[in-house]
Formats: C-alpha cells, structure tokens, sequence
C-alpha cells in the first residue's frame, strides 16, 4: 500500500460487537446526496438507522483523512464497521478498508481522484448548502497520500459501476477490482441509476441485513 500503514485488526475480539455501516458521500456532496438518502430511508425502514454512520465529511483532503480516521478508530471500540463510498467516498472508503478492517461497498468509484479532480481545481460550490471553496493543488497532494496500491482480500469489496459514468471512467474500477464482486451495468450515469435495486444486497454484503 502506498502511504497507507499496515491495517490493524482486533482478531476475534469484533465479532460479538454490533455491526454499523459508514456511507462516505463524494466530492462537494453531502449526507442529503440522493443515495446517502436511499440508503438511509431503507435503513430506518427495516429498523436499522440506529446501525447507520452518515456524516459530512470534510472538504478539505487531510481534514477528511484525520476526520475519518478518528471516526473509525472510535467507532471501532465498540462496534464492527463496514462501508458504503460513492465516488470519491468509495476512494476514501478504499483507503479505510485497508487500513483497518471491514467489507466496502463502492458505487461508481474514484480510483484516481488525485487525477480526475485536477478538473476542478479553483472555486468548488458545494452541492446542497450555498458554501463555496478553493480546491487547490495542496488538496491534490493530500489525496495521493491516501492512495492504495494493490488491495488486499479482494472478496472484501462489492463494486458497482455503470458503464455510462459521464464523470469517471467506469474501466479503470474494473481493473483495480478486478478480483473482487463487481457487478457491471451497461448505460446509468456516476449517479447510477436505480441504486434502490441494490440496496438489499449492499445491507447483505454489511452484513446489516441477513
């Protein structure tokens, strides 16, 4: 792994821990994102919001990094953690996976977001409040410090990505899951389209929902 540490496990000592499951929002979004919300209406719908992490995540990269970082080692005294990431969450879902523990599901992926965001270098509006930004190069450099080489324990990972990805291109998970569960859709957009159909079966891979 690539300015990664070693992963630290707390061998059998988390599994009678009760599961929650992190979801990681992309870049300029928020926990009001589409699928955040999905997700989270599902969840309170089968009873289990209360297994539910949704949190605004930092703008800034090493923000995120120390903000995530803290999130997940705090989280994991009491409880096993898996996560869900969209976009850039699924890079930073990538990256906490392998540092510590857990199964992650990423949706529409960024592999590379320290190269694919070179396009928005400059003034950032967020999404879903009126805030603004300035993502710089700094900001690049912090991303490619949270980068990971190859994965390890490939089966750990179910990937979801759409072939009509107007943002990212769809090939380039492809390759880099390339052993893990990938399921591959013709057309949809980096949104993806429909996300609803696979919500059960993200709660099954979290092992949230049997």
């Amino acid at each position: 792994m690539d300015g990664i540490s070693q992963r630290t496990r707390d061998g059998g000592a988390n599994i009678m821990k009760k599961q929650k499951l992190l979801y990681l929002h992309g870049f300029n979004s928020s926990p009001q994102s589409h699928k955040a919300q999905l997700v989270t209406q599902y969840m309170s719908d089968n009873d289990c919001l209360d297994q539910l992490i949704c949190p605004q995540i930092p703008a800034v990269p090493e923000e995120a990094k120390q903000f995530l970082d803290q999130l997940v080692e705090e989280t994991l005294e009491n409880h096993s953690l898996n996560f869900v990431g969209s976009s850039l969450g699924g890079y930073y879902a990538t990256y906490l996976a392998e540092k510590y523990t857990g199964s992650a599901t990423l949706i529409n992926p960024s592999v590379k977001p320290y190269e694919t965001l070179r396009a928005y270098l400059g003034e950032n509006k967020f999404y879903f409040d009126e805030g603004v930004w300035e993502f710089d190069e700094t900001h690049i450099q912090q991303l490619e410090v949270m980068k990971v080489g190859d994965i390890t324990e490939a089966e750990r990972y179910l990937v979801l990505l759409q072939t009509g990805d107007e943002t990212l291109d769809y090939r380039e998970a492809e390759s880099k899951y390339k052993d893990s569960h990938c399921i591959i859709e013709q057309g949809g957009d980096h949104a993806f389209v429909d996300l609803e159909r696979f919500i059960p079966k993200i709660m099954q891979f979290s092992k949230i929902l049997k």
